[in-house]
């Protein structure tokens, strides 16, 4: 349906005639909507505001190069075309060749044109429009709303790659927790796929995050200070084959503190995000139980659980052939 807003000049002729035989106020805007914005698409709403009919006429890419160079547009006419034509405030588009719109202007003779603060109510357009009985709106313009402005902030980003993680549960994925809750360095024992699965992981350039559930803190069955130094040698330990762990991030309390923290909430994981400025949707959470799986949902990361069909090793071969 949209793409049926678009029309040849001649059409646009046709479409005028009929709509002020029935009494349709019909009003222009020209422009080249090189990056499509909010401001644009406010100045959209206001051109409509101001009569029945909005038609824009969208500047064709070499008459874009005329005045603004070479190097323009980004966007080609076509999705121009098409994404002002999904606009509710756009009723009809033609293509304009030409620096200025006043030849069809001339043919159109509509009763409002619209134009930004920048050219004012001196514009070109404006002895064409009045002389033809139709008048010239000035449209409220938003400063820092503009293309180039868009353009610049997009070049100020940071040259370098965003930060991407593989968030770990750590019981039941990296280590065995047979006995229930382990905390004592004695019963430390790695699974038997985490070691290879890690070490591999480790040559990447994704983050890796441990997230654990610690609740025997919270129900007085060890110290943070215990499970501290349990972290201290499962580190020293996995360094020592060659493994990288960025950090760990643990919660400590008792499932009915209602904490935020506490998988599957996603607290750990935010703090985690705001450490290292991590993006996402470029990464992945692996863990053996659902509430690690609902976790990773909830954060928008892609999720692999790891269960007897699945291991640590195969999550990480999957996560690297993606």
């Amino acid at each position: 349906m949209s793409r049926e807003k678009i029309k040849t000049e001649e059409e646009i002729v046709r479409i005028v005639k009929d709509l002020k035989a029935s009494g349709k106020k019909v009003v222009t805007f020209s422009g080249s909507f090189d990056i499509l914005h909010s401001g644009h698409v406010k100045a959209l709403e206001e051109a409509k505001a101001q009569g029945d009919e909005l038609i824009i006429f969208l500047n064709t890419d070499e008459s874009i190069k005329r005045y603004k160079g070479p190097v323009h547009p980004i966007i080609p006419w076509e999705e121009r075309a098409w994404m002002l034509a999904g606009l509710e405030s756009t009723n009809h588009i033609i293509p304009l060749n030409d620096l200025t719109p006043n030849a069809v202007l001339e043919e159109i003779k509509p009763d409002v044109h619209c134009n930004g603060s920048d050219y004012g109510e001196n514009c070109i357009e404006k002895e064409t429009v009045e002389k033809n009985g139709g008048k010239i709106h000035i449209l409220e313009w938003k400063e820092g709303f503009s293309t180039t402005n868009l353009i610049k902030k997009i070049k100020e980003l940071p040259d370098k790659p965003e930060a991407k993680a593989v968030f770990l549960d750590r019981d039941g994925t990296i280590n065995d927790n047979g006995q229930g809750y382990v905390y004592k360095i004695e019963d430390l024992k790695f699974l038997p796929e985490a070691i290879p699965a890690l070490q591999r992981l480790s040559k990447t350039d994704y983050k890796i995050i441990i997230l654990t559930n610690q609740s025997g803190i919270g129900r007085g069955y060890f110290s943070e200070e215990e499970m501290q130094n349990f972290h201290i040698q499962m580190l020293d330990d996995l360094k020592s084959k060659g493994i990288r762990i960025d950090k760990i991030y643990f919660c400590p309390h008792h499932p009915d503190d209602q904490c935020s923290c506490r998988k599957p909430s996603i607290g750990l994981l935010e703090k985690a995000v705001r450490d290292f400025g991590i993006n996402l949707s470029k990464s992945w959470v692996v863990g053996n139980e659902d509430k690690d799986i609902l976790m990773g949902k909830r954060a928008n990361t892609r999720t692999i659980l790891v269960d007897q069909n699945n291991n640590l090793l195969k999550a990480v071969e999957n996560i690297l052939k993606s």
